[in-house]
């Protein structure tokens, strides 16, 4: 058999080297038709991802261009917002200067002002230098005697004191006798009118009215209350006393009885009204009550007010009298005390002002007396 290959290679080689005839290689029809196809299908994949590339360029290129923008607007904005600042800057200062300007210009009006108001008044000041200078020395005399006037006036209507304001105008008319001028004549009959009036009213010592009723508060603590059948209880055990004499047994047994029987029954005779006990809470009610009146009565005085000051003074004696043991010294004193002050008399300050006032500012003001219708005018 391995005789036989080699035979067979031969024929096979030998029939190879024969001449063969040509024949056409005809492809099978359905390989032409898909070949087209394919080719379109790429070239369809290749648009598609060219596409696909140049849509993605485009939004990167888009995005990058829209944050360009936003850059460009972000810089634009801030370089704005500078150039803003960097221009306002300027205004405020200009506005500033303008206000400051303007507090300089008022400050300066101001200034002007006050200096027209201190020419103003020392051109016053001169002129009333000036006046002074020309005056005669006895204008001085006569000013005094007006602020004596004024100090009379006040002591009369305010402090209510007539003996002070009769003694300041006395000294007025002492100045005014002093200027030895016959012109003056009709002042000096308008103060002695002043003081006569004045003179008239009925002078009452209020300070030492005053120290009376404060004495009088100070004794009310010390004067005891009135004690419901207090003398009759002790007459009656001076007379139950019993002797010491064998020979009063009769009377002592009589005491004696009286007493036993007095502890079942008390009878007592009261020609006064009854008074009831006070608790310590009314007595003290009762003291603070008077000593209200008394400083009520003191008010009173300092106000020439006569009325209230004896309507004072006699409640205050009322109750004295209703519920202080009336035989105690301290409280006869303190009665008698009130009896004298409430019979004090309090005349009211009829003047209501001072006839030469009008003349002595005429005086003072044009160096001399001058007609009623000069002076209105």
């Amino acid at each position: 058999m391995d005789n036989e290959k080699p035979e067979v290679e031969r024929n096979m080689s030998a029939e190879s080297d024969l001449p063969q005839p040509e024949t056409e290689v005809i492809s099978p029809a359905p390989a032409t038709e898909r070949t087209p196809k394919a080719k379109s299908s790429l070239a369809l994949r290749l648009v598609v991802l060219i596409t696909f590339v140049i849509a993605v360029l485009a939004c990167v290129g888009s995005g990058y261009l829209y944050w360009q923008l936003q850059l460009q607007s972000q810089q634009t904005s801030s370089m704005a917002t500078s150039m803003q600042q960097a221009l306002q800057a300027p205004e405020n200062e200009l506005r500033q200067l303008a206000q400051q300007l303007q507090q300089s210009q008022q400050a300066s009006a101001n200034q002007q002002t006050t200096i027209e108001a201190l020419q103003q008044s020392d051109q016053q000041l001169q002129s009333k230098i000036a006046t002074l200078a020309q005056r005669h020395p006895n204008h001085w005399l006569a000013a005094e005697a007006e602020y004596l006037v004024r100090i009379a006036g006040r002591k009369l209507w305010l402090e209510k004191d007539p003996q002070t304001a009769v003694g300041l105008l006395q000294a007025a008319d002492e100045r005014i006798a002093a200027m030895q001028e016959p012109s003056l004549v009709p002042l000096r009959k308008a103060l002695a009118q002043d003081i006569a009036n004045v003179q008239d009213i009925k002078t009452v010592d209020i300070a030492g009215t005053v120290f009376t009723l404060d004495g009088i508060i100070g004794k009310l603590d010390k004067m005891p209350l009135h004690q419901l059948g207090q003398h009759e209880q002790t007459a009656d055990e001076n007379s139950q006393q019993m002797s010491d004499s064998v020979s009063d047994w009769k009377s002592n047994l009589a005491k004696t009885w009286k007493a036993l029987t007095e502890d079942f029954f008390t009878i007592r005779k009261i020609n006064t009204d009854i008074t009831p006990l006070l608790s310590p809470k009314q007595e003290w009610y009762l003291e603070e009550n008077i000593r209200n009146k008394l400083l009520q009565a003191q008010l009173a005085l300092y106000q020439y007010n006569a009325l209230n000051y004896r309507q004072s003074i006699t409640m205050a004696r009322k109750w004295i009298q209703q519920y202080y043991d009336l035989e105690d010294e301290h409280t006869q004193e303190v009665l008698q005390a009130l009896q004298a002050l409430v019979n004090l008399t309090l005349d009211p300050i009829n003047v209501q002002q001072f006839q030469c006032s009008a003349q002595l500012k005429q005086l003072v003001t044009y160096g001399k007396l001058v007609p009623a219708t000069e002076a209105e005018q």
